[in-house]
């Protein structure tokens, strides 16, 4: 049973091709395709003894990927037979059309706005086994000081935290973002720049803002052009939150915005500069991402390779803080000169999350915030480095960051009341995620790392 990537990620929200049903598209008379399924073959979903599901396609998601010999995809959602589009508890997109339904019936705001930055990494290769009689990773990376050493090659390689800003042809990686690119504006999705990561092999690629729903289905879409365009080119992509030892790691930050009548409500232009105009509704839905933060960990970090991500020194964001362009908090407000790009940049999710679970339960606990006019703490202005602050069980705060998954399901379990009570999630969707995301953590913790062996083989 895979964990919650797997359960809802990989489903591509369902991303399935059409063009092999023919090549004119649907009408009246000739109606959407749709196809039954067994829902016993997707963890989470249904039984052996009740496993019929259709999948119906949504012909508002239609794309033409022209770069691709016109190929033809759509998203589809499942439903039971018999039953209505979108009641279906573990349709995730529909989760995501509640999410902006319930943000308009609260009044607070007829639309969330939400830019993302992708960051994932490129290899030249990678083998990886774990059994009985072997445990092992091996990459094969074109980046960094140690392959200098590898191969004879051009020698333009360099280290950790200094690749972000170098051109060609140190950053070998630009034709293949740019062709990346290219496919992804073929689609109609509006990137706002790509470029090298920090970290060895790692790139990120940032999208425009749009709404809730389409954001998601923008990652789903990416995702796929990325990876389909590195084999392409004979190479991997991956998002996995933390591939590499001793390397910078993926996120998947999220920009956030609240509109109403076309005003940005989390911009107040009479605001204390110390505040960076930002308004008591910016604030509010600041206090409620980090009043819930743990319940969002097991949704927006649903894997136990995110929790490697989020103690790792170079992206420590344990304390439950925000701050002014701080880059250390699970909230940094960037830099903006107006409404036009007031924002909140939520930095503690990563790309194996269901964007749809995700970003619906970050609104969900943002507007709780709101409406319950709560105030979030001082914004944190120091940068403490990993060994200040280095991991401990005893100082781990109940509002801090969660410190792996368990911990973060079990906090899912007992303070879901913000998802449920606003009807935007269905208790029989978080009781199925939690139920696969246990089975994975309890994997993972009784199957030892190779590092285990370099420390503990001997004693």
């Amino acid at each position: 049973m895979p964990d919650l990537s797997y359960l809802f990620t990989d489903l591509r929200g369902f991303l399935m091709g059409v063009n092999r049903l023919g090549e004119a598209p649907p009408s009246e008379t000739s109606p959407w395709p749709r196809a039954s399924v067994s829902g016993a073959l997707i963890p989470g979903w249904e039984s052996d003894a009740n496993s019929d599901l259709q999948l119906i396609a949504d012909p508002q998601s239609v794309f033409v990927d022209g770069l691709a010999g016109d190929h033809r995809f759509t998203f589809a959602q499942p439903v039971l037979p018999g039953q209505a589009l979108g009641s279906y508890p573990k349709d995730v997109r529909a989760v995501a059309t509640r999410a902006e339904a319930w943000l308009r019936d609260t009044g607070l705001a007829d639309e969330a706005r939400v830019g993302i930055e992708l960051e994932f990494h490129l290899f030249k290769g990678i083998r990886f086994a774990t059994s009985m009689h072997q445990n092992l990773v091996e990459i094969q990376s074109q980046d960094g000081w140690d392959n200098n050493a590898a191969e004879l090659g051009t020698g333009y390689r360099v280290g950790h935290r200094s690749m972000q800003y170098h051109l060609g042809p140190t950053d070998s990686f630009a034709p293949l973002r740019e062709a990346m690119g290219r496919r992804i504006a073929g689609l109609g999705i509006a990137a706002t720049h790509h470029g090298h990561e920090a970290g060895p092999s790692q790139q990120e690629i940032a999208l425009a803002p749009v709404g809730l729903r389409q954001a998601a289905d923008q990652i789903q879409l990416v995702k796929h052009l990325v990876r389909t365009e590195a084999i392409a080119a004979g190479m991997t992509a991956t998002f996995m939150p933390r591939p590499q030892a001793y390397a910078e790691s993926n996120g998947l930050h999220i920009n956030f915005s609240l509109w109403r009548d076309g005003r940005n409500v989390f911009f107040d232009p009479h605001a204390p500069s110390g505040q960076m105009r930002l308004s008591r509704t910016a604030l509010g839905f600041i206090a409620g991402v980090l009043r819930h933060l743990r319940p969002l960990n097991a949704l927006t970090n649903p894997t136990v390779n995110s929790y490697k991500r989020l103690n790792h020194f170079y992206s420590l964001m344990r304390p439950a803080g925000w701050g002014l362009h701080n880059r250390t908090c699970a909230i940094r407000v960037p830099h903006f000169d107006g409404p036009q790009d007031c924002r909140l940049e939520i930095r503690f999710p990563d790309a194996s999350a269901n964007p749809y679970l995700a970003l619906a339960a970050l609104l969900c606990a943002g507007v709780d915030g709101i409406r319950q006019e709560l105030a979030p703490p001082e914004a944190e202005s120091a940068a403490h480095k990993w060994y200040e602050a280095p991991f401990h069980a005893g100082h781990c705060h109940p509002q801090a960051m969660a410190p792996d998954l368990r911990v973060a399901l079990e906090a899912l379990v007992n303070g879901h009341g913000f998802l449920t009570g606003s009807g935007v999630f269905q208790q029989a969707l978080v009781d199925a995620l939690v139920q696969d995301a246990s089975f994975f953590w309890h994997w993972a913790a009784t199957t030892p790392a190779p590092q285990e062996y370099q420390v503990f083989f001997g004693h």
